[in-house]
């Protein structure tokens, strides 16, 4: 890729993502100084136009992100807009430091749960409000035309890490001393963490603490079942009452209860929606369109509105503000809280809120997990589809979708759909070149059937890769 290009495929539904050029004259990965610099001068004109003068920055703790955090820097400071270096920092963290600082912008630096290889870029204008795809579209284009504002911005560093720790553990102090395991994923959320958890008072045991950009032994992803399995031994070995697991940026978390067992994120939501909706009745929760039919049961039974959208940190926070809900959630692990906290998606500050509601019952975790409506259903699975191809897709397998004789199927964010006694969902990836697939049923054996259609259904458009990671049946 040569210094005049700028690859569109960069930019995303609600941020921008992309693999890195390492240098190499060969590479044509379109991620590099080059494309950073102008991605920072794009949003710092955005931002000049929107009448914003300060931006805040800060890097997660891959090899080349503190390459790309000063390329977006400069690029910011040419259009005349301020910086406030954080320099290592989870998303969470620039999100507080907006509201810190009294209003500014925001941007991380970072690849979040994607493997090693790929970086990016979350933009936020204002505090709590990330770009959506109008905005990352209007970046794109003003990166592309070279339509750019020029000035000198002033630059200065400022580190936040320990004030952020104090404030999220003063505010939730533990309520009994619980022996907490948490793994950090070799990425800058370990020690953020660790020290928010010890700061509120929880016995400690940190894995993978050290930054080490090889992840040497396994992705930041917790909705990844096999970069769950070191935690789920060492919950059991320690005799912790639980143990959480972070992504790379920190604001998607992954638990697992003291048996050793995965609780998946939609079942989390539904345990913070009770203990919020005890405080709210009547609130509105709001869920993405991968959640379990669980979770509207539990929000409906606490006196709450269930409000299911469409996947996506952005997506989430406009529908929290539309409906003035005061929690949200992913299936993916992100938990965003406008009750008690500042509106944003924060995995430390969700940990601290489930560790609050372990902490004030005197049941194990697991047998509070098991009073939940249960439904057998898959992990969240992934199977590769190129980014020109993968919507395509999605509207092919609709199609297929309407000879299930299904009860219904519904497209708030790809295809869910529904039967009297389960659910399966495709949809395109909005980060990756990837379908995203689920299934949920009442049974173990409806579960396969609906395993099936699926296998079938994509099986018809050839550019689905076939290995399906967090396959249960591989």
């Amino acid at each position: 890729m040569s210094t005049g290009d700028l690859d569109q495929s960069l930019f995303r539904e609600y941020d921008i993502r992309g693999r890195v050029n390492d240098g190499r004259l060969d590479d044509v990965y379109p991620l590099n100084e080059f494309s950073a610099n102008r991605i920072g001068r794009a949003f710092g004109s955005l931002l000049v136009d929107q009448g914003i003068s300060e931006v805040v920055v800060g890097y997660d703790a891959r090899s080349y992100s503190e390459m790309l955090a000063n390329a977006v820097t400069v690029g910011l400071l040419s259009t005349g807009v301020d910086v406030v270096f954080l320099g290592l920092a989870t998303t969470p963290l620039v999100y507080f430091a907006q509201h810190e600082l009294g209003g500014t912008a925001g941007i991380c630096v970072t690849a979040s749960h994607n493997p090693n290889g790929w970086s990016g870029f979350k933009l936020s204008n204002r505090p709590s409000v990330t770009l959506g795809p109008e905005e990352i579209a209007e970046v794109a284009d003003r990166a592309a035309k070279g339509n750019f504002s020029r000035g000198q911005g002033r630059y200065r560093e400022q580190s936040l890490t320990e004030a952020y720790a104090n404030y999220i553990a003063s505010a939730l102090p533990a309520p009994r001393p619980l022996k907490v395991v948490i793994d950090g994923g070799n990425s800058i959320a370990g020690p953020i963490a660790e020290l928010a958890l010890k700061g509120a008072g929880y016995d400690v045991i940190t894995l993978n603490r050290e930054l080490d950009w090889t992840f040497p032994n396994h992705e930041p992803d917790p909705e990844s079942t096999a970069s769950r399995a070191q935690i789920q031994e060492a919950v059991v070995k320690h005799g912790a009452h639980c143990g959480i697991s972070f992504d790379g940026d920190g604001d998607r978390l992954g638990v697992t209860d003291g048996a050793g067992n995965i609780v998946w994120a939609d079942a989390i939501l539904a345990l913070l929606a009770e203990e919020v909706l005890r405080r709210r009745p009547g609130a509105p929760i709001v869920y993405d369109v991968k959640c379990s039919r669980m979770v509207t049961e539990v929000i409906e039974r606490a006196g709450g509105t269930p409000v299911m959208t469409k996947t996506g940190h952005s997506h989430i926070k406009s529908k929290m503000r539309d409906v003035k809900a005061p929690f949200a959630g992913e299936r993916s692990g992100h938990f965003f809280f406008a009750d008690g906290y500042l509106g944003y998606d924060d995995a430390i500050y969700a940990a601290l809120r489930l560790l609050s509601v372990i902490g004030a019952d005197q049941r194990d975790f697991a047998t509070i997990v098991a009073d939940l409506p249960h439904y057998e259903g898959t992990p969240t699975m992934h199977a590769e589809c190129a980014d020109s191809d993968k919507y395509r897709v999605v509207e092919d397998f609709a199609r297929y979708a309407e000879s299930l004789n299904p009860r219904d199927i519904v497209r708030i964010n790809g295809v869910r759909v529904e039967f009297d006694d389960g659910w399966l969902l495709v949809r395109a990836s909005s980060n990756m070149p990837a379908l995203v697939i689920l299934a949920e049923a009442n049974s173990s054996s409806r579960l396969f059937e609906l395993y099936q259609m699926l296998r079938t259904g994509l099986s018809r458009s050839p550019e689905v890769g076939s290995d399906w990671l967090n396959d249960p049946w591989k």
